[in-house]
């Protein structure tokens, strides 16, 4: 089973949690925040992706952004 990934980071921001919300979709809106937020990649994500052998640049990683905020749309 895989999940997407806003599922994935909801189920990880529920786990860190030391409460929980009755509110429905409160995780999910979450993760979806915070997904967005790393759409722009830092300086250093930048320098990191240039190093490796796989060369992930800054457009290929807002399409993979922006891939796993439309998952399950």
């Amino acid at each position: 089973m895989t999940d997407d990934m806003i599922e994935r980071v909801a189920r990880a921001i529920y786990n860190a949690e030391c409460w929980d919300t009755a509110v429905p979709g409160f995780y999910q809106r979450a993760a979806r925040t915070a997904i967005e937020a790393m759409r722009e990649p830092t300086e250093e994500m930048s320098h990191a992706g240039w190093r490796t052998a796989s060369d992930i640049s800054t457009v290929v990683w807002q399409a993979m952004i922006d891939a796993a905020l439309h998952e399950k749309e």
